[in-house]
């Protein structure tokens, strides 16, 4: 133990005397970067947020354009937020936010702000000169104005009813119905309490990873643990219980599944207290779940002994993937723990499983380790590990997946028969929960027949493991091509093609009735079309998502630079130089197997989800197809960045270390922006 310990000591020393200087320099902006980052967001952090959250409607502000609102006040307010809108495009251009005490005159605020620098759909702080006061003031006026040309100005939201008695919305000296989105921040001492504990955990753990990255410089395995831990507990805090998408739903499977491990004989039925739900908004990151989280995580169980029941129960296929988060949940039930502290548990053992699936991926892979463990640690995945979703579940088995199939593709030993035996099972375990990611199992017809020891153990090794992706695929695939044959026999021979126009809205149809394959078969032209306008109309927006442009319930929407700083980074890692380039075949293959997966993907959203009577997209001239969501490619993402490894352009190896210190210096960036963006809503 003690030669480890002087051993870790001089690796330390060493590493500081080679880069002295860089270890210097970079030790020095993180130094500044918290601070700056801290004052930057001040006006939001730690603060109460009350006021108008609806957006029904927007109005640009140009051409001369005057919003006015009249409000009461609320007492003690520091702050005001307004949420814009930029149509997601470029403007130009600049407006002014005035406000002012109806009562004194008092000018709280006159700020011209550049219409480039607005969030798209966010709410924009504006500190205000001096706290409000009822002696001061009852009401404020906000005023509005820009001389941005149109077409080129900002939008303000407002709502369609009213949010504020006594209130009153003017635009261009119209009186409207409702009134601005607009929210008064203020100080809490709940909500303060929490953003100190949040914040430093996350500077004490995230400086403990920038002094591993450029002093002790372990193995990325365990790197990427630490850095899994520290990410994932922290968005394990800051996103609010039920905002992750479909996280409701999930946590009520999870409460199932833990009575089934538990031996009660009615699966749907709970402790009432489990269902508490109070404080926390579905999809929505908001401030009134931290205070919740500080007031009441200490509470006993009220055991009132009501019962309650579910309205959701688990598919019988579905049952695997939720057993860490049921694990947590009869662990805190067996402690008698309040619903806090058993959700909490719950998202903590999903965390685990996924931290055990990144480390044992980073481990077994020769190549793309950097690049595999930040795609691993983005914001998006580390959300969805640290909760219910069962994307934590597909998203940790992708990664074991293909960091064992690069393994086998490249070692020079004979594959061990216990490895193959928990390579078969883990495949065996991701293709029935979503058999568009067990595709990638045929993959390992690419690893060389010598490390199977001879072709003949090959071709039967890579009939097991890809197995279970074949059986599912059979299932699904074999009664689309028997209806195919039967739609085709009808066609030729029993009767016509009908007249009817694929997407004409027919009076018959039920409201929400969806597309159906016989839509499909029969119109195949105008299916193409829609799917062609589809990607058209979303394929930028998939992207995106996939690496977590839109985090909690889509609805927090990343600032565009930390979006492409994140890309870069991923980019930069993969073109790192690598001891093996995979074969122009095994690119292309990889390529086509994600636009296939991709394929089955939206067509199942098409027959599953799409409406028929949906409204026609303009500028697209057609409907389009509904329900896709850009996490649903992230798993895609260790596949496709590998493609652009090459042989000719390439990144030494010396720049890794930079690359990580800039990934962890953008994700505290985004920890930040999460609590403010959660402290305005």
């Amino acid at each position: 133990m003690k030669d480890k310990f002087f051993e870790f000591k001089e690796r330390i020393i060493e590493n500081c005397r080679e880069n002295k200087i860089a270890v210097i320099i970079l030790l020095l902006l993180w130094a500044f970067a918290v601070p700056f980052t801290l004052y930057f967001y001040q006006d939001s952090l730690g603060k109460i947020s009350t006021g108008n959250e609806a957006f029904d409607n927007v109005v640009e502000l140009a051409d001369g354009t005057v919003v006015q609102q009249n409000l009461p006040i609320v007492e003690g307010s520091e702050s005001l937020a307004i949420k814009f809108a930029t149509y997601a495009r470029r403007n130009n251009g600049s407006f002014t936010v005035r406000v002012s005490g109806i009562d004194s005159g008092i000018i709280y605020a006159d700020k011209q702000v550049k219409v480039s620098s607005l969030q798209d759909n966010a709410f924009m702080t504006f500190r205000l000169s001096e706290k409000l006061d009822p002696k001061n003031d009852s009401q404020i006026r906000v005023v509005l104005s820009s001389d941005s040309q149109s077409g080129q100005g900002a939008g303000v939201y407002y709502s369609n009813l009213k949010a504020y008695e006594d209130g009153k919305l003017e635009i261009n000296g119209q009186l409207q119905e409702g009134d601005l989105s607009l929210r008064f921040l203020s100080e809490s001492k709940e909500l303060d309490l929490f953003y100190r504990i949040v914040i430093i955990w996350v500077i004490s753990t995230f400086t403990l990873i920038i002094l591993l990255i450029l002093l002790v410089k372990p193995k990325y395995e365990v790197l990427f643990t630490v850095i899994a831990i520290c990410f994932g507990l922290t968005f394990w805090l800051i996103i609010t219980p039920m905002s992750v998408p479909d996280e409701t739903i999930h946590y009520e499977y999870s409460l199932q599944l833990s009575n089934y491990m538990m031996g009660k004989k009615d699966h749907l039925i709970i402790d009432e207290e489990y269902q508490n739900y109070g404080a926390m908004a579905g999809h929505l990151n908001i401030s009134a779940a931290y205070e919740r989280f500080i007031t009441k995580i200490n509470r006993p169980m009220h055991l009132d002994n009501k019962d309650s029941k579910m309205n959701f129960d688990i598919d019988e296929s579905y049952k695997i993937c939720f057993v860490p988060q049921a694990l947590g949940i009869t662990l805190a039930r067996l402690l008698n723990w309040n619903m806090l502290r058993t959700f909490y548990l719950g998202r903590l053992f999903n965390l685990i499983f996924y931290v055990i699936c990144v480390y044992i991926a980073i481990k077994k892979t020769p190549v793309h380790k950097l690049l595999f463990g930040i795609l691993a640690t983005l914001p998006i995945f580390m959300q969805q590990a640290a909760s219910f979703s069962y994307d934590c579940y597909i998203n940790g088995l992708t990664f074991v997946i293909i960091g064992c199939l690069m393994k086998w593709m490249h070692q020079k030993e004979i594959i061990d028969l216990k490895e193959f035996v928990f390579v078969f099972i883990v495949n065996m375990l991701i293709a029935p929960i979503k058999v568009v990611y067990g595709l990638f199992s045929f993959l390992y017809w690419f690893v060389p027949e010598e490390n199977f020891g001879k072709k003949k153990d090959k071709i039967i090794g890579a009939l097991i493991i890809t197995a279970p992706a074949m059986y599912e695929l059979t299932v699904l695939l074999f009664p689309l091509a028997f209806r195919i044959i039967r739609k085709i026999f009808e066609n030729l021979f029993l009767r016509e093609l009908s007249a009817e126009t694929f997407f004409v809205s027919n009076p018959l149809l039920v409201e929400g009735d969806t597309y159906t394959f016989s839509d499909v078969m029969a119109h195949p032209m105008e299916a193409i079309e829609l799917l062609l306008r589809t990607i058209r109309y979303s394929l930028k927006t998939w992207f995106y998502a996939s690496f977590g442009r839109a985090l909690s319930g889509n609805t927090l929407i990343l600032p565009t630079y930390l979006v492409h700083s994140l890309l870069a980074l991923i980019v930069l890692s993969a073109l790192l130089e690598e001891k093996h380039t995979g074969s122009f075949t095994f690119r292309f293959v990889i390529l086509i197997m994600c636009c296939f997966a991709g394929l089955m993907m939206v067509g199942g959203m098409l027959i599953s989800w799409t409406e028929v009577d949906q409204e026609i997209i303009e500028d697209y001239g057609g409907p389009i197809i509904q329900g896709i969501q850009g996490r649903y490619f992230s798993p895609f993402l260790p596949y496709l960045f590998i493609i652009i490894n090459n042989s000719r352009l390439k990144i030494s190896r010396k720049c890794d270390q930079y690359i990580l210190y800039a990934f962890v210096v953008l994700v505290f960036e985004v920890v930040v922006y999460v609590l403010s963006y959660t402290f305005m809503n």
